[in-house]
């Protein structure tokens, strides 16, 4: 806020000065021309040899000039003035947005570690301290892994976003059946969250396709896993293997709360996250979404946001 008045301040200052002297010139420059009309008057009563109406159209020739001089130059200032101002209010806007996702992604980052490792360590605590039967030890044990790949998935997370920023290349190292890949992920869900209600549709044959399946498998599993954070546990995500305008789509849809339409360009930016890390009970670091985004454009591909009927969002990638 200090920055931005005496910024303003500053700026404001700086604008008036320029038109302030350009006033002053333009102000001197009448004055020029007057004392000039005096002179070749005073040389024409004085019996000189002199063309009072060419010479007077020769200092106004000067006047126009000397006006056109300090009018294109200023201007040319005051321009570079404004635009260099622009990019500086531009460079610190920025640099604070970032900061203020950064400070958010380390609340969130902080969360998200704490609660796993917390939860980790209660259940041993709990093994270590107690004698439970084997039904009760298994589902503290289930837990402990559920933490653990929360906290796998994290680590990845960071990991490749920092890796995906310095790339420039997609990675084609195997063919990729799209459905198999779909089904893993699909199903390798079910068994990590027991309560969740995942359904996987195909109305297309097989769409096999040059890539990565860890890549693939990460996006689709930040898809699904999105989806789910912002689903109830009632509610039905659908992931859609199908064709449309004659391309591949791969769609996951949910009956969340949706995405509000001036947020929708913005939740692919790293660390962005809907709300306020205070008050948003949601779990997450705001690389998910990115991390999808930065891979579709590694491969050329689309992926895109829309909202469903009744509620929910759509999230579809174009192959």
């Amino acid at each position: 806020m200090k920055f931005t008045i005496a910024y303003t301040l500053l700026l404001l200052y700086v604008v008036s000065a320029i038109i302030f002297w350009g006033y002053s010139l333009n102000k001197q420059s009448s004055v020029i021309f007057e004392l000039e009309k005096e002179k070749i008057a005073l040389l024409r009563n004085g019996d000189q040899k002199i063309n009072f109406d060419a010479e007077l159209q020769n200092i106004k020739a000067k006047k126009i000039r000397r006006t056109k001089q300090y009018m294109g130059e200023g201007s040319t200032f005051l321009l570079i003035i404004l635009l260099s101002a622009s990019i500086v209010y531009y460079a610190y806007y920025h640099q604070r947005k970032l900061s203020k996702l950064q400070q958010n992604f380390m609340l969130s980052v902080t969360h998200e570690l704490k609660t796993p490792i917390a939860g980790i360590k209660l259940n041993m605590q709990t093994l270590e301290k107690r004698k439970l039967d084997e039904e009760i030890q298994m589902k503290l044990i289930k837990s402990s892994v559920n933490e653990t790949n929360r906290l796998n998935d994290l680590c990845n997370n960071i990991l490749i976003a920092t890796q995906l920023e310095s790339t420039s290349r997609a990675i084609y190292s195997e063919e990729i059946s799209l459905y198999r890949i779909l089904n893993e992920v699909v199903e390798e869900m079910r068994t990590r969250y027991a309560d969740m209600k995942i359904e996987l549709k195909c109305t297309l044959e097989d769409k096999i396709i040059k890539g990565d399946s860890t890549i693939w498998k990460l996006v689709l599993s930040n898809l699904i896993g999105n989806a789910r954070k912002y689903s109830p546990k009632e509610e039905l995500i659908l992931v859609e293997l199908k064709e449309a305008n004659h391309k591949t789509v791969i769609a996951v849809t949910d009956r969340g709360n949706g995405i509000p339409d001036h947020e929708k360009s913005k939740i692919f930016e790293k660390f962005y996250r809907i709300g306020n890390e205070n008050t948003r009970s949601s779990k997450g670091t705001g690389l998910g979404l990115f991390i999808v985004k930065k891979i579709m454009q590694l491969y050329k591909y689309d992926i895109s946001v829309k909202n469903n009927t009744p509620k929910g969002s759509i999230f579809e990638v174009t192959i």
